[in-house]
């Protein structure tokens, strides 16, 4: 039963079948598709509040939305049992937060039933997202170019140093993303990695990790970030989901995985 103040069907992010409780094998594919989508507006929320806990119900709670009614009910022990999270109160803040913007209509039919959860549109954030992230990306390219070609001025030889003609050098990027190298030898282009890529964080850099260019590279950074560590498969995909849109960082990482200790 849903209170008088529900919003209105055309305001709610997954489509209603035609025949209540009984939808078609095209309206489930629908219903599949609408959920994806929402959660990748939602995970690329930039609002400071939208912490990656906060991600993590939301993605959990998208999970367990019934394709029949398009709403769901899990307890607060429960998301805190699933996804890893110690406290109840946590998963109450991460919903209000939800809730305050606007992704989430939350109700329960009295104190003592578990709440129920509707995911809504939410236009406006989706608009604004997306204005961001065309912002984000233009901004990024722009990087890219300026950064691509690196001039070298100066060489020593016998005499000592002098300056010499510029020399356009291609150089890696990654010294530019967190991965420490050490160069030998720049004109001669030897280098060498002296420390662990993935391990930045321990230098109290906090670059985000280079964004991988395939699903195999993704998942092969991703076994080094969560190595020791025991992870469910829902705090794995928002970790590759924050990797995939260059979003991860270390410290993000770790707050995810739940601090330095290896479980």
């Amino acid at each position: 039963m849903k209170p008088r103040d529900t919003p209105p069907q055309h305001e709610w992010a997954l489509q209603f079948p035609k025949i209540e409780g009984k939808p078609t094998d095209e309206e489930r594919k629908v219903f599949t598709a609408a959920r994806l989508e929402l959660q990748s507006w939602i995970m690329r929320d930039f609002d400071k509040t939208m912490t990656t806990t906060v991600k993590a119900v939301a993605v959990f709670l998208l999970e367990s939305v019934n394709s029949e009614t398009l709403f769901c009910y899990p307890s607060y022990r429960t998301i805190c049992e699933t996804i890893s999270i110690g406290k109840e109160k946590t998963v109450q803040r991460a919903i209000a937060a939800l809730v305050a913007r606007g992704w989430l209509y939350a109700w329960r039919t009295s104190r003592t039933d578990t709440y129920n959860y509707l995911f809504l549109k939410n236009e406006e954030k989706v608009s604004q997202i997306a204005d961001y992230l065309t912002a984000k990306r233009d901004a990024r390219e722009e990087d890219r170019k300026r950064r691509d070609w690196t001039f070298l001025t100066t060489r020593e030889n016998d005499l000592g140093l002098q300056m010499s003609t510029r020399e356009r050098t291609k150089m890696s990027t990654k010294s530019f993303n967190g991965t420490h190298e050490v160069f030998s030898s720049i004109e001669s282009g030897e280098f060498s990695i002296v420390q662990n890529p993935y391990a930045v964080a321990s230098y109290g850099d906090d670059t985000p990790y280079e964004v991988p260019i395939d699903e195999t590279e993704a998942e092969n950074v991703l076994d080094q970030i969560c190595h020791g560590y025991a992870v469910h498969h829902l705090v794995r995909g928002t970790l590759k989901d924050f990797l995939l849109h260059g979003t991860l960082t270390p410290s993000r990482a770790l707050g995810l995985l739940g601090g330095r200790e290896a479980a």
